[in-house]
């Protein structure tokens, strides 16, 4: 089982198809919310150098295909791409609360496009506090679990401030009642120290599963065949989200 058949829709900050490993990634459509084109992969000026970056070894993982190389979870499955995150902007960083209404935007996007699951390594918080963390009150996380009422499996990553002080715990949309929130874990098995933690301001255990996030192995972006490894929940989640792809070609008639 590779995937085949089914649709996976990522959300993320672009989208380079240009390594070899990504050359055969069936891709039936692509969205840029951010620039408003079809074009997801960087577009200079309007875009920093660098802003696909993210999105693309997100991609690798479950998409990537290179025999004898590298091989992603779903690398067969139909993808939706997605750009609905600013990185950075004219050299600044760049965190504001529309690159939410991107991801609304974006899931809405997916859904009508026929979506089976949804994988995205984003989350938000910078505006939030924690008792806000309670599955119904971002934006990100109401759409996140009206799109799994209408059938989606929506996989997010949990966040990487597990070492804050400040804020350990999830972030939107990783709270919602719904959604699959993956933290990371290395090759070993054990907790990653970056994985943000529950439980929920309303008390819900979270994340919901675990999976390898450390040093995990990645396409290295802006290069033809060349590969590195990352470290994030970004990275779990895509293993997570490829692995529901590969359970919902072989059990078609799952619930």
């Amino acid at each position: 089982y590779y995937g085949e058949g089914i649709v996976i829709a990522l959300l993320d900050t672009g989208f380079d198809l240009s390594h070899d490993a990504l050359q055969n990634v069936n891709v039936v459509g692509e969205y840029d919310f951010v620039n408003q084109d079809d074009e997801t992969s960087d577009e200079p000026p309007a875009d920093d150098i660098g802003q696909d970056d993210h999105g693309t070894e997100v991609l690798s993982v479950i998409a990537g295909n290179s025999p004898g190389n590298f091989v992603g979870v779903a690398y067969d499955a139909d993808y939706l791409l997605a750009k609905t995150e600013r990185v950075s902007y004219e050299g600044v960083m760049f965190e504001q609360k529309i690159e939410e209404d991107w991801w609304v935007a974006g899931i809405e996007w997916a859904e009508l496009n026929g979506a089976d699951v949804v994988s995205a390594s984003l989350g938000y918080s910078d505006w939030y506090s924690y008792n806000d963390m309670d599955g119904a009150t971002a934006r990100t996380t109401i759409a996140a679990d009206i799109a799994v009422e209408k059938g989606i499996v929506v996989v997010v990553s949990a966040g990487n401030e597990g070492k804050s002080r400040e804020w350990p715990y999830v972030s939107a949309p990783a709270d919602g009642r719904n959604v699959i929130a993956v933290g990371a874990v290395n090759s070993m098995g054990i907790l990653a120290s970056f994985s943000s933690i529950g439980p929920t301001y309303d008390g819900r255990i979270k994340p919901d599963v675990l999976a390898m996030g450390e040093r995990a192995y990645v396409v290295a972006p802006n290069s033809k065949d060349e590969y590195s490894t990352a470290d994030g929940t970004s990275l779990s989640a895509p293993l997570v989200a490829g692995t529901v792809a590969l359970l919902l070609q072989a059990l078609p008639n799952i619930d």
